[in-house]
């Protein structure tokens, strides 16, 4: 297995920022977009992202399973990596840009749901397999800790670096629309650039990696296997209490997260009365955070990873 170098770990972690990008378009715009731009109901709104998570929760660990048994030249991994990179930048840009002319208040909300589910979908195929792949690239615990620290880090980095562009420039209040959220034409901009963002982002970090498929291991080969044996190896991963502890707890923090994130542009734009010039300084300083975070994470994993709780 060739070591993990430095410029490894940050084109691993630059793959992140395709999710990083899709995850604050949803949290942050996508609600107040159907909503307060288009004229959607905010309850038919909820439900298609509701509904889209529902299919989310369902086909994550179906394509880690799928992930997990492939048999290709290219590994188990890198197949569903490559694969996701056009479907998911496409289908996120005409996310944002239904065709209006063509759709009634009911279409519309049809659009938004088949939209969400395939964005959230064709980003799945690659975020599980290009997650998995970590503990295939090496058996030390400090250097997985760090890989995914460059992950987390770009993720968020990504998120954050697209709302400072969207409050900065696609979304900048103007005399024709003082509140530059509600501006149509601000989300063409603002999905055009995140697609291509997303793109390279999965590209770039796939490529990267692409030399370490001959070392990575293999799926071993089943046989008589059946699609009916899926449900029962699913249940047995979930039995194991540890993974169901750390399952709930991350179920509960998206919980939080979600509500959270999802009012935050109705709170700071309605509530507050911030301008979007304000908003964009607050998302500058969320910055820090990422960064102390990547710093730290290692350190203090090599300082408690040995002791006993």
């Amino acid at each position: 297995m060739p070591p993990v170098t430095r410029r490894l770990r940050w084109l691993y972690g630059f793959g992140s920022a395709a999710y990083g990008v899709k995850d604050n378009g949803f949290s942050f715009f996508l609600m107040i977009f159907y909503s307060q731009v288009l004229g959607l109901p905010a309850t038919l709104a909820g439900l298609a992202i509701m509904i889209a998570l529902i299919f989310d929760a369902i086909s994550d660990p179906l394509v880690g399973y799928w992930s997990d048994n492939t048999h290709s030249r290219l590994g188990r991994r890198h197949p569903f990596m490559y694969a996701s990179a056009v479907p998911v930048a496409v289908s996120y840009y005409y996310l944002w840009n239904p065709p209006l002319e063509l759709l009634s208040e009911f279409g519309l909300f049809v659009y938004l749901t088949v939209g969400a589910i395939l964005v959230r979908f064709f980003i799945t195929l690659y975020e599980i397999p290009s997650t998995s792949i970590v503990a295939e690239l090496t058996e030390d615990y400090d250097e997985r800790t760090r890989l995914l620290g460059y992950r987390y880090m770009f993720g968020w980095y990504g998120g954050l670096s697209m709302a400072v562009l969207a409050w900065s420039v696609f979304m900048a209040d103007t005399e024709a629309y003082p509140n530059g959220v509600l501006n149509p034409r601000a989300y063409v901009g603002y999905s055009l650039t995140g697609s291509i963002v997303i793109f390279i982002s999965i590209v770039g970090s796939s490529v990267a990696l692409h030399r370490y498929i001959p070392y990575l291991p293999k799926a071993s080969v089943r046989k008589n296997f059946t699609v009916k044996q899926i449900p029962g190896e699913l249940k047995a991963t979930l039995s194991n209490r540890n993974f169901l502890a750390l399952f709930m707890a991350g179920l509960f923090a998206a919980v939080g997260v979600g509500v959270a994130t999802n009012f935050d542009a109705y709170i700071t734009n309605y509530f507050w009365g911030f301008t979007s010039s304000d908003i964009k300084w607050i998302n500058i300083a969320l910055f820090v955070s990422a960064s102390m975070a990547a710093i730290l994470t290692p350190i203090v994993t090599r300082r408690f990873a040995a002791v006993p709780f």
